[in-house]
């Protein structure tokens, strides 16, 4: 009876952290926090309570003041009462299980043997779970890997070096971790797949949509041999925000990223700046002084920011001399290395760059040939209806967008 009870108790853990997954975005620290004070089925029903009109987002945060006065970011724990509250009342998350099970699936949370210990130097910004497929366990596989990232549009030069590194170190026992991106990402999979060794995509949607869906066949590839990995529910779409955060999971996963083939503003810029916070070393291939599409690696090793590599010894020697800091507390360092922002002067600024966390969030869920309702963009970017509409004037001042009789586009930047 008592094993019955636990293994009910489990399940209904499991199924609100299911749920929390498709309320809040990737990297909320405030929901994790709020979970780590009260746990997974306090926080849902307090959400599903504000969801249903049972309770105001304002009282509802009342009631937990006296608990998570700690909480960083517990003053604005009403405005995200309202924001959780707007996919609260569809989020199911035995309905995200059993439709993940039937894939051959499976939810695994921090307190599972299988979570990789890795995750947890991400402090508060640890994703509440993953969502995985795949025969690889994560803890086993996770025990010595390297992240793999780089340019999407990567010249024959950068995919043969992302080939030829990642074969030698699968060969060496090490897991390729990746995105699963065309270009640098995809010839990373591939060549650890062809030496039979193991290798992991973390996904920016669903695990149940394969994104990009012309790399499909190499996603069913990468079940055989690894696993597919994302902490956002089932049926999400990637969105820009949702990459760039699913960035940390591959540092954090990995004692080495490397980078091969980035441009000054690639995306594989941002899994460095992961990883120089962690603490992970980060390695850069070096390209040609001609080419755009190196000009980001180029300024990682100007400043010092990565090792320059060339072959898999020289990974190898940076794994074995130095051993990532960990950090005890759950804390991540309020100050390290970061990359440094400054551009050539040749390279004119970009207007959302000066956007904030919200705005970004907006833009990328507008579309540019569907005018999109208020209603539709505050529950597709998970914000409530006024900050939503605070959001969409602010990008119409910076001509990111505009409205329409039935909704709002975003607008086509002029090159």
């Amino acid at each position: 009876m008592n094993d019955d009870r636990m293994n009910d108790e489990s399940g209904d853990i499991r199924a609100a952290v299911a749920a929390l997954l498709r309320i809040g975005e990737p990297g909320d620290g405030l929901l994790t926090g709020l979970v780590d004070e009260v746990g997974p089925i306090a926080v849902l029903e307090l959400i599903r309570a504000v969801a249903a009109g049972k309770s105001s987002a304002v009282e509802a945060a009342d009631s937990l003041t006296p608990i998570v006065n700690a909480v960083a970011g517990s003053g604005q724990l009403g405005e995200a009462f309202d924001r959780w509250a707007v996919r609260g009342a569809d989020a199911q998350g035995q309905r995200d299980l059993e439709a993940v099970q039937r894939l051959g699936g499976r939810l695994v949370i921090p307190s599972d043997d299988e979570w990789p210990p890795a995750l947890r130097d991400l402090g508060p910004a640890a994703p509440l779970g993953l969502w995985v497929r795949g025969k690889a366990r994560l803890d086993a596989v996770l025990q010595r890997a390297a992240a793999i990232v780089g340019a999407r549009a990567a010249s024959n030069y950068g995919t043969k070096c992302a080939s030829d590194l990642a074969w030698d170190l699968a060969a060496r026992g090490l897991t390729i971790v990746s995105g699963g991106a065309f270009g640098i990402d995809a010839a990373a999979h591939r060549a650890a797949i062809a030496r039979d060794g193991t290798t992991i995509a973390f996904m920016a949607g669903g695990v149940d949509r394969f994104y990009p869906a012309a790399n499909t066949e190499l996603f069913n590839q990468v079940l055989e041999c690894g696993a597919i990995v994302s902490e956002t529910a089932p049926g999400m779409t990637p969105m820009r925000h949702r990459f760039l955060l699913r960035n940390r999971l591959i540092a954090a996963s990995s004692q080495v990223t490397i980078i091969v083939e980035a441009g000054w503003r690639s995306g594989a810029l941002n899994t460095a700046r992961h990883a120089l916070e962690l603490s992970r070393e980060v390695a850069a291939f070096p390209g040609s002084v001609y080419s755009a599409s190196s000009t980001g690696t180029h300024r990682l090793i100007r400043h010092h920011e990565a090792e320059l590599v060339t072959s898999c010894e020289d990974v190898i020697e940076l794994i074995e001399g130095a051993q990532p800091m960990l950090f005890n507390d759950g804390s991540l360092p309020t100050e390290g290395p970061r990359l440094r922002s400054e551009g050539p002067s040749q390279s004119p600024a970009d207007p959302i760059d000066d956007l904030a966390e919200r705005e970004k969030i907006c833009l990328n869920v507008l579309s540019a040939t569907k005018a999109l309702d208020v209603g539709t963009v505050a529950a597709r970017a998970g914000l409530t209806v006024p900050n939503t509409l605070s959001a969409l004037a602010l990008l119409e001042l910076a001509g990111l967008s505009a409205r329409r009789d039935s909704g709002w586009v975003k607008l086509r930047r002029q090159k």
